[in-house]
């Protein structure tokens, strides 16, 4: 009788302390190892916050260790519906949200064109104000999160246009920022006034490459193929610009610590 007791006080601790967190993969795990039934444990899913990884290898690793698919099909729903649209980093095991930085204003540097006559190329330079991210991503865990909308991409008249026109991490450029006493600025494009043309977007021999592992319904886990000296990074759209008057003054940019 007392050891039944003691069992039931430990059930409901652990019920109770899993009711204050969001729930995770290592969360259902628990709860299987705890003796509870699929109805109980997708009920408690139902319930409660989550932050699920259903990346293909966790819902191998998850099946493997005998999750139901029942509820490895809950976890999936769950976590297209916790994931709004947009670029997100992991802290700890939580998803944050990079809101996007606005650039402050655009300078072209044309003394290198103007000492070869007109032969290099002027730089035109973007700057967000703040020499720090206030996104502060950890070095071991440089893995992103881009969540796409898949069902509105025609709707572009509230803000954040070059986000919902992509439908892919290939149509961003991650690349470093160069720090300066009250700013950050990369190089956005080049003019050469030899031949009077203009050149947009980040110069490949500036970027960082990036692995891309799909995980369904417009999202995406993106993983820096090198590791990130610590510094100022952004991700900056180089994809079509719709017709209209559309342009790119947005960037998501964070710190590595």
């Amino acid at each position: 009788m007392r050891k039944t007791i003691i069992f039931s006080v430990l059930i409901l601790t652990s019920i109770f302390s899993y009711s204050q967190d969001k729930i995770t993969n290592q969360s259902i795990l628990d709860l299987i190892d705890l003796g509870f039934e699929s109805e109980v444990i997708k009920a408690k899913i139902n319930s409660s916050p989550s932050n699920f990884d259903t990346s293909m290898n966790q819902l191998k690793s998850l099946k493997e260790k005998g999750v139901s698919p029942d509820i490895l099909a809950l976890m999936i729903d769950k976590s297209k519906a916790v994931i709004e649209n947009g670029v997100f980093f992991y802290r700890k095991d939580d998803l944050i949200k990079i809101e996007p930085s606005v650039f402050s204003g655009t300078r072209t540097s044309a003394l290198g064109a103007g000492l070869t006559s007109g032969i290099a190329a002027a730089k035109i330079k973007s700057y967000v104000n703040n020499s720090n991210s206030s996104n502060k991503v950890d070095s071991s865990n440089l893995s992103f999160i881009f969540q796409f909308d898949t069902q509105n991409k025609n709707d572009l008249g509230s803000g954040n246009w070059w986000f919902k026109t992509a439908s892919s991490p290939n149509e961003f450029a991650l690349t470093e920022l160069k720090q300066k006493k009250n700013r950050r600025e990369l190089v956005t494009g080049k003019v050469r006034a030899i031949t009077a043309s203009t050149q947009m977007g980040i110069d490949s021999k500036n970027t960082i490459e990036f692995s891309i592992e799909d995980l369904g319904d417009g999202r995406y886990k993106v993983t820096p193929k090198e590791k990130l000296k610590p510094g100022e990074y952004c991700f900056f759209y180089q994809g079509t610009v719709p017709m209209g008057g559309y342009n790119n003054q947005s960037i998501f940019d964070f710190s590595v610590q």
